[in-house]
């Protein structure tokens, strides 16, 4: 247990940040709660958090860990994290009621934080995506020896008629002599995973996604994407881009319960960049995912991508297809050791 005084005015408030125990459960609910309240306009969540019952069920058979502020022995705070992935402790989100001294408090659960985490980070690298109103604790986090990616979330206007309209005017076929797109099938899982190690092994992604840095762990990626761990896979939409039959690029697509399709991977293999090839790739999957809508075979209310916006020419090509961006925010990793 860590203890911290402070006073305002007269008055003198005693601050403990300890590991959540069962006999919290029933007074942490109104922070957790607080929490899921603000997980979409606060936080930009795109799903709805857990609700709390199960939220304590993961954090009872270990999927979960929690850290709890506490305000003369209330729970007004908390930080959550998993240690599940093999190689990496993720850290979900911090969160405390109200605003009031808002980056003391979340220094005090984040330095409990670094304190359980100590011998794991050995090993370990630390993801922590700093969405939404996080953003400001920034600077604290650099004390700790982070560094970060500046992430941009961008989305296509579903309801742009021209935008659409320009989707359907555009000829896929024209693609240099020996290339054509088709839609994902299982046969190509394999070459997938490899394409996405290809792909992703030397890229900003490897710095809080450990897996990328393998064939095993970019198998693990294709998996669970592929079969729908990650959102519900759209395989008529996804696209694997073929050179003389064997695969060369892909881009891929999945939707969540909530209407919100998303792009979570797209790469090239190296030998077949500079060749213009992500902008109809990335037009091709947009315009199935939009047809999969108008055929009601979807729910769409927004579709999005994220990348890393130092990358200027994905930047430009996300753009020249008709995304905009939405948000922006600090990915923050810590490497293992």
């Amino acid at each position: 247990m860590v203890q911290f005084v402070k006073t305002k005015g007269s008055i003198a408030f005693m601050y403990d940040v300890v590991v959540l125990e069962e006999k919290y459960f029933r007074v942490f609910q109104g922070a957790y709660n607080d929490f899921r309240l603000k997980a979409r306009t606060d936080y930009k969540f795109e799903i709805d958090p857990l609700l709390y019952e199960d939220f304590i069920e993961s954090f009872k058979s270990g999927l979960i860990n929690c850290i709890v502020l506490l305000e003369d022995s209330i729970p007004t705070g908390f930080l959550a994290y998993t240690t599940v992935p093999k190689d990496v402790i993720e850290l979900f989100v911090i969160h405390c009621l109200g605003n009031e001294g808002i980056n003391e408090k979340r220094r005090m659960l984040f330095d409990k934080f670094m304190e359980l985490t100590k011998s794991i980070r050995k090993h370990s690298v630390v993801s922590y995506a700093m969405l939404g109103i996080q953003e400001p604790f920034r600077k604290d986090v650099a004390e700790y020896g982070y560094s970060f990616i500046d992430t941009g979330v961008v989305v296509f206007d579903i309801k742009n008629k021209q935008l659409i309209k320009e989707l359907t005017q555009f000829n896929f076929m024209d693609l240099p002599i020996g290339y054509k797109l088709t839609p994902y099938r299982d046969i190509y899982f394999e070459e997938l995973s490899d394409a996405i190690y290809n792909s992703f092994r030397d890229s900003s992604d490897v710095n809080f996604d450990v897996r990328f840095a393998s064939i095993d762990g970019c198998r693990d990626i294709a998996h669970k994407i592929t079969t729908s761990i990650y959102g519900r896979f759209l395989p008529q939409a996804s696209k694997i881009l073929l050179y003389e039959n064997r695969l060369a690029g892909f881009c891929l697509a999945n939707v969540t319960g909530d209407g919100i399709a998303n792009l979570p991977l797209i790469g090239l293999l190296p030998e077949h960049r500079a060749k213009k090839l992500s902008k109809p790739l990335v037009k091709a999957v947009v315009s199935d995912v939009i047809k999969l809508h108008q055929g009601s075979i979807i729910e769409l209310n927004e579709l999005n991508a994220s990348l890393d916006l130092s990358l200027t020419s994905a930047v430009r090509m996300y753009e020249s297809v008709g995304f905009t961006q939405a948000y922006r925010y600090s990915q923050a990793y810590l490497p293992k050791g």
